[in-house]
């Protein structure tokens, strides 16, 4: 029986219908020859990724679970940015907060490494200190053996935390402000046009990648690779097509055709339609790609854990509570087929990007007309890192 599941009716982003209208625009079908470059210190320099540390993941609102990630009230996820141990947590009111994850009492991390759960208190493994999930110190055994225990001098140690566009920010600087105009509104609005907030997770993946966060997010900023690279995977969904990269605040935003002949008569205001057509990549800078498709939206969260090395943590979100049998065999062959072309092919080729430039062969790497978008998320770094690459070529 044919499934009769449909996607509530809701508009594309101004953006995104706009973006989409100027890719059918003639001019667009021919790819402009250019010639840029990438330092391959940008991949191999501890100096650099510590000051992309320190000036990115250490001072901008970074983009580091999902809304689903905290289902409900009551639930809590631990997670690291920079280094540093942070708890989300969603207490009564709904609304997110972060922590350091570290009692108050002794320092002792709370929650263990990607730890999550659901209850309305966290208790410190060493001496069990207790903390609701608005970081009140709630519970001290034995408090008499304390002269004077003042609880208010005690309660986690909050960071700046919001919760837009279907993804939970966090910025480790305690007096920064992280809101809707702090993150980026575009960016937000064209998420929530997407019904990134309302979708539910189906299926996640994590993936130990020996590579530079950087090389990961290159392979989703052009489309040079994708059917070759692909060949067995995505290939016969796309053509060797222009892509338009977009800069939205500190964001990228890459749109694309996803099949030959595509035109103007493909674009349609309403999303369910406008997504069959035209493919949106998004760079949430500085560490997170979303990719829109048919059926599923996939997030791939990076967390940098040394110069050559990144946790990838691949999640597929999809629209349906609860799918028949047919679409639920949707979902599972097209998670399949990601985790297949990601796994196997985008985060394989910069493991093995990572291996040649360590033998000093390239010294920049050059990027084509296709690759364009690699430059400017380089332009986005050096921005607020203060890390400079040549550039060379076009603009």
């Amino acid at each position: 029986m044919a499934d009769t599941f449909t996607i509530p009716a809701i508009k594309a982003s101004a953006g995104q219908y706009e973006a989409a209208l100027r890719l059918t625009r003639p001019e667009m079908a021919h790819i402009e020859p250019c010639t840029t470059y990438v330092d391959a210190r940008t991949y191999l320099d501890d100096a650099v990724f510590d000051r992309e540390q320190t000036s990115l993941f250490g001072k901008l609102p970074v983009p580091v679970a999902i809304t689903q990630d905290l289902p409900g009230p009551g639930t809590y996820k631990s997670i690291e940015v920079a280094g540093v141990p942070v708890i989300l947590s969603r207490p009564r009111d709904g609304v997110v907060k972060a922590f350091l994850n570290a009692c108050t009492h002794r320092g002792t991390r709370l929650i263990e490494k990607g730890e999550c759960g659901a209850s309305q208190k966290i208790s410190c493994p060493y001496h069990a200190w207790t903390f609701n999930l608005q970081g009140k110190l709630i519970g001290v055994p034995r408090e008499e053996i304390f002269d004077r225990l003042e609880r208010d001098r005690y309660h986690l140690v909050e960071l700046p935390c919001a919760e837009a566009g279907g993804l939970i920010w966090v910025n480790l600087d305690r007096g920064a402000r992280v809101d809707r105009d702090s993150i980026g509104a575009e960016l937000v609005h064209d998420f929530e046009s997407i019904r990134l907030p309302q979708m539910r997770i189906f299926k996640t993946q994590e993936y130990d990648l020996q590579a530079n966060w950087k090389l990961v997010t290159d392979a989703f900023l052009e489309g040079y690779h994708v059917t070759r690279l692909h060949a067995k995977t995505l290939a016969r969904f796309f053509v060797d097509a222009p892509q338009m990269i977009e800069r939205i605040g500190r964001h990228l935003r890459q749109t694309s055709g996803s099949r030959r002949g595509f035109s103007a008569a493909d674009v349609k205001q309403d999303w369910n339609e406008l997504r069959k057509a035209v493919v949106y990549a998004y760079i949430a800078f500085p560490n997170v790609i979303v990719v829109t498709s048919p059926v599923y939206v996939s997030v791939t969260i990076l967390t940098p854990l040394a110069r050559d090395r990144t946790l990838a943590r691949y999640v597929m979100l999809v629209d349906e509570n609860d799918p028949s049998a047919e679409l639920l065999g949707v979902y599972e062959r097209s998670f399949k087929l990601m985790a297949d072309a990601f796994g196997n092919e985008d985060f394989k080729a910069a493991e093995l990007s990572q291996e040649g430039l360590r033998t000093g062969a390239v010294k920049a790497l050059t990027l084509g007309g296709m690759e364009q978008g690699v430059r400017y998320f380089h332009d986005l770094i050096e921005e607020h890192s203060g890390v400079e690459a040549p550039r060379g070529g076009c603009r």
